[in-house]
């Protein structure tokens, strides 16, 4: 898929969620997964984040590029960054940081509210955190907009999302075995650079189409479509490659009989 709208309807599809996501915040900051697990009910957030982690070795991290509202926060103050960096692989340490004590707390109260009788044994109840927009969670959701505007503005394009992100660090373990890819023609491609320098992700594109035969396989990829809007020779498409191995063997004969019939 070579469709230049792509990107636009991914902008389209983040604002709709970045307008949605005061009255339906329960739904969708990744941070009541934690009151879920807290009282032990399986609610919507659980199943939205759940379903996006476990769809990520097919469609790679679709849910931090289409729907995270954190995330388009961040791409629109990246813009004004006062840091701009070079990209840099996530630090793991960083990540179970993070992710280990979330988790590890959100049991332990758990099984303290369970031998008070005050859990519901994970029971599917999707609404069980009513979507009250009180002053309490309207305070949660300006500091969690402030906070991306800040971590954007001082660190560069999506810095919190590959480092901080407690389901950005879920999806990516996921998303490395990703079918569906960005792909860059290599006979096409005229190594402009400016794919690189507008990926949202601060991904190093060039060095994949120089050493993985264009394969953009990259667990950070947001499959946003910038890089097809960006691209002036129409050498980037969307493509789900299931054989990886296989396509870099064909791509790698059409190259070389490429160069040789030229």
């Amino acid at each position: 898929m070579k469709n230049k709208r792509t990107h636009s309807l991914n902008f389209l599809s983040r604002l709709i969620f970045l307008l949605l996501s005061p009255v339906f915040f329960q739904y969708f900051a990744f941070g009541f997964i934690w009151h879920s697990i807290y009282w032990g009910v399986i609610t919507f957030v659980i199943i939205i984040w759940s379903t996006l982690i476990l769809i990520s070795p097919f469609f790679g991290r679709i849910g931090c590029g289409w729907f995270c509202f954190m995330g388009t926060i961040m791409d629109f103050a990246g813009k004004h960054s006062f840091c701009k960096t070079t990209y840099n692989r996530p630090k793991t340490w960083i990540k179970l940081l993070i992710l280990i004590p979330f988790f590890t707390s959100a049991f332990t109260f758990y099984f303290l509210n369970k031998e008070h009788g005050l859990t519901h044994n994970f029971e599917v109840n999707p609404d069980f955190l009513p979507l009250n927009m009180d002053m309490h969670y309207k305070i949660v959701w300006m500091c969690d907009i402030f906070f991306a505007i800040l971590i954007a503005v001082f660190l560069d394009k999506r810095w919190g999302c590959r480092h901080l992100c407690m389901m950005g660090t879920l999806t990516s373990i996921g998303a490395k075995y990703s079918r569906l890819l960005v792909v860059v023609d290599t006979n096409e491609c005229t190594n402009c650079g400016r794919c690189e320098k507008e990926c949202l992700s601060a991904i190093p594109l060039l060095n994949y189409i120089k050493d993985n035969k264009g394969l953009i396989a990259n667990p950070e990829c947001l499959l946003c479509g910038k890089c097809l809007q960006t691209c002036k020779s129409n050498a980037i498409s969307l493509k789900f490659i299931w054989n990886r191995s296989k396509y870099k063997q064909e791509n790698k004969a059409s190259s070389n009989s490429f160069i040789h019939g030229s």
